[in-house]
C-alpha cells in the first residue's frame, strides 16, 4: 500500500511521484539486498567455522582411536606371549620338587649291591617312594578308591564284568590300574572289574 492516505488513493499519481516512490521502493530492495548479503555472509562463516570445529574434533577422535588401537594390540602380544612362556614353565615348581627323589633313586642306584640285606632294601625304597607320595599329594594329587565301591563311568573304566555273588551287581571287585585327581579333575581313570 503506498503511503498516500485513503482519499487520495484513487487519484492517478504525477510523475515526479511516480518516481519517488520509486527510489524509496528501490531502495528498500537495495537495503533488503545488504541485509540478506550480510546475513548470508555470517551464515556462510558460522557454518565454516562449525565444519572447521567438526573436522578438528573427527581428527582427535581418529587419533584417540588410532592409539587406542595401537595399545590394544600391544597388550594383546604382551599376554600372549606370558601365556607361552606360563605354558612353557607350568611343570617348573613341581619338577624342582621332584628332583630330589630322582638324587635318591641315583644315589641308590650307585650304591646298590647284592649283599644289602633285603629288609634295608625295602626300608629305602619305601622313604623314597613316600618322598615322592608327599610331593605329589601337596600338589593336589589324590587317588581314587575304586574297590568295593560302586562303578562310576566319571570315575572307572570297566574292562570286563564278573559273576561274583557275594557283592552288589556294579560293584567294582578289582582294580588293575589305580586312578588319580589332579585336585578335582580326573586325570586318569581307575581299570576295573565290575560285578554283574
Amino acid at each position: 500500500m503506498s503511503g498516500r492516505s485513503k482519499k487520495y488513493q484513487d487519484e492517478k499519481l504525477s510523475e515526479s511521484e511516480l518516481n519517488a516512490s520509486e527510489d524509496i521502493l528501490s531502495e528498500e530492495n537495495e537495503s533488503e539486498e545488504e541485509t540478506k548479503s550480510v546475513s548470508d555472509t555470517s551464515s556462510t562463516s558460522a557454518l565454516e567455522d562449525k565444519i572447521s570445529s567438526l573436522e578438528k574434533e573427527i581428527f582427535e577422535y581418529r587419533d584417540k582411536l588410532v592409539r587406542k588401537a595401537a595399545e590394544f594390540e600391544n597388550y594383546r602380544k604382551r599376554t600372549s606371549d606370558e601365556y607361552i612362556r606360563l605354558i612353557n614353565t607350568a611343570g617348573e615348581d613341581i619338577i624342582l620338587k621332584l628332583l630330589p627323589v630322582i638324587d635318591d633313586i641315583e644315589r641308590f642306584q650307585k650304591n646298590y649291591s647284592e649283599n644289602i640285606n633285603s629288609s634295608d632294601l625295602k626300608k629305602g625304597v619305601d622313604l623314597i617312594f613316600g618322598k615322592l607320595d608327599s610331593i605329589l599329594k601337596n600338589a593336589g594329587l589324590t587317588e581314587i578308591k575304586a574297590v568295593n565301591s560302586p562303578f562310576d563311568p566319571d570315575l572307572h573304566d570297566a574292562l570286563m564284568m564278573v559273576e561274583n555273588k557275594e557283592v552288589e551287581p556294579n560293584t567294582v571287585v578289582d582294580q588293575h590300574e589305580k586312578g588319580y585327581r589332579l585336585n578335582d579333575k580326573v586325570i586318569r581313570h581307575s581299570k576295573v572289574i565290575v560285578s554283574q
